[in-house]
């Protein structure tokens, strides 16, 4: 049954489109893309053609551990392809019965449908993954800051699972993540600084919710507390050689863990290398980089903008801090720019694979949490180290 719901959703929300044939690394291709059990036996019912029925019946399988919102897989065929899935690109279910009979994971993504505040209160938000490069796309020709804006949808709503609610917000949980995003925004600093100074804004909210005083989380929220000094100066050589090493340290791990970005991973690492020759390496693929895309400072910002709105940062109903959340984000930036820098991509095509690559890891697993812990394996635990990081 469709219901109708207004939606808080990015300006960009309803220009999207799927470039279902053309997209050079599809959403059904190698993915394990989960399906719900609703999903799953619809589709083993539905009435189709023969084709489509032998495609069906090859193209999911029940999962040994099974819930009710993975109860199957997508099974791929030898060359990564779903079985579902025409030579021309488009989804065979799709074409013969219409979008309706898709499982809620192909008809909904890279959307992101989030429900705040049951019963009469509800509050819906949707945008999308940045996995998908279609949507990476539309940020790389978006000049002005994402705004959020209302807008009404009539749809299917996907099975959301009630929130274990794992943090205090004192009722103002949209209203703060929207101020850190406006905090990311801030054309006149830096991103490193911008990311110093969404710290600095966290650690006084994460206070005055322990605190519970609306009244001092309201005068952070109109602007009105002024905030320590960011860093100042250029860093310097052995601060730059400092956050390498981290980023390095976390490529490599993430590479051993994750087909995600192994080939992008191995690719940046083998370019770095060890040493002072690290470094001269670095800051010339800083300039090549900074010269093929002069507005990589606003793609970057879209990104991590749309990431924070998709994961509801930083409230993501785990037991972290507010503090380990900031770590999260942060590793989030690092990844995207040590491996931007470090494969040296040739045209916006390619820029842009890199980066759907990280998001497949980012927003497909449990990346922000696991960065965090790994972070403090490799020694990142101080202020200062992780200014080095992300000052890359």
């Amino acid at each position: 049954m469709k219901e109708s719901h207004t939606f808080l959703v990015p300006d960009y929300f309803s220009h999207f489109s799927c470039k279902m044939g053309d997209c050079r690394h599809a959403c059904c291709v190698g993915w394990p893309v989960s399906i719900s059990m609703d999903n799953y036996f619809h589709l083993l019912g539905v009435d189709c053609t023969p084709d489509l029925r032998r495609r069906l019946d090859c193209a999911m399988y029940p999962l040994e551990s099974p819930t009710p919102e993975a109860y199957a897989r997508i099974n791929h065929r030898y060359d990564g392809e779903c079985a579902a899935r025409l030579p021309d690109g488009r989804c065979a279910i799709q074409a013969e019965l219409g979008e309706d009979y898709l499982a809620d994971v192909c008809r909904l993504y890279p959307r992101g449908v989030r429900v705040e505040d049951g019963g009469a209160a509800v509050r819906c938000e949707c945008s999308c993954a940045g996995s998908c490069e279609a949507v990476l796309e539309m940020l790389l020709r978006h000049p002005e800051p994402i705004a959020f804006v209302e807008y009404p949808m009539t749809l299917h709503m996907p099975h959301i699972p009630e929130r274990e609610v794992q943090f205090e917000t004192l009722g103002r949980a949209q209203a703060i993540r929207l101020f850190l995003i406006r905090t990311m925004q801030n054309r006149a600093l830096s991103l490193p600084a911008r990311l110093a100074h969404l710290g600095q804004t966290l650690y006084m909210i994460d206070w005055v919710l322990h605190t519970r005083d609306g009244a001092a989380l309201d005068a952070i929220l109109a602007g009105s507390v002024a905030l320590p000094a960011l860093p100042e100066g250029k860093l310097t050589q052995s601060q730059l050689a400092d956050g390498l090493r981290i980023a390095e340290a976390m490529i490599a791990a993430f590479d051993a863990q994750s087909d995600s970005i192994r080939e992008q991973g191995e690719a940046a690492l083998a370019y770095f290398g060890k040493g002072e020759a690290a470094l001269a390496r670095y800051h010339a693929a800083n300039d090549a980089f900074a010269a093929r895309f002069p507005d990589w400072a606003i793609w970057f910002e879209h990104m991590l903008v749309n990431h924070m709105f998709f994961a509801q940062f930083p409230f993501q109903d785990r037991p972290e801090s507010i503090g380990d959340e900031l770590v999260g984000l942060c590793a989030v930036y690092a990844l995207l720019r040590f491996l931007a820098l470090g494969t040296q991509p040739a045209d916006e095509a390619a820029l842009v694979d890199i980066a759907a690559a990280c998001f497949r890891l980012i927003e497909h697993t449990d990346f922000d949490r696991t960065a965090t812990h790994m972070l403090k394996r490799i020694g990142c635990t101080r202020p200062e180290q992780l200014w080095d990081l992300i000052s890359l």
